[in-house]
């Protein structure tokens, strides 16, 4: 199961395609504009599979809201909240159960991210990194990430990115 979810759920970084991501507030959510902008995100789980990444990256507020597509390896796309677009690619290393993902954002930071562990219940996968600024990334992914993010008692996802959570739909 967890070999059948984490890759196209995986790996995220800040992805981008050149989409513009400029943060707003949709009914008191924040979310990223360029989202609709991108191509439909399905979960099939075959070469053309999509998962919605979300990340965290370091410790002001600035997030990722991206997709990773493909079985087993794939691209990533996506932008951060302050607009940056970034693209990158994911792999899942079969054998060792991890998959690993590298982005290039167009104000020129890299960054590299390890997913070690899977939500069983909502199959999101879960991984640490860190980007060429040493910023801290913390990714989350998969099809229901969303429902990993929801507080039991929350009236939707939020993204622990700083003291204060960031709500994200």
């Amino acid at each position: 199961m967890f070999r059948a979810l984490l890759p196209a759920a995986l790996f995220l970084l800040w992805v981008g395609s050149g989409h513009a991501a400029a943060q707003s507030l949709v009914e008191g959510r924040a979310h990223t504009a360029g989202q609709e902008k991108m191509p439909p995100c399905e979960n099939t789980m075959a070469g053309d599979n999509c998962a919605r990444v979300l990340a965290c990256i370091g410790g002001d507020g600035l997030w990722f809201d991206g997709q990773a597509r493909g079985w087993g390896k794939g691209i990533i796309l996506g932008a951060m909240s302050d607009g940056t677009p970034c693209t990158g690619s994911w792999r899942y290393r079969e054998g060792v159960n991890i998959a690993t993902a590298s982005l290039s954002c167009e104000d020129g930071t890299k960054g590299k991210v390890i997913y070690y562990s899977q939500d069983n219940v909502t199959g999101t996968g879960i991984g640490r990194g860190l980007d060429s600024r040493l910023r801290g990334l913390r990714v989350w992914s998969g099809h229901n990430v969303l429902e990993f993010l929801t507080p039991k008692d929350g009236p939707g996802a939020l993204l622990p990115c700083t003291g204060e959570p960031i709500p994200i739909s």
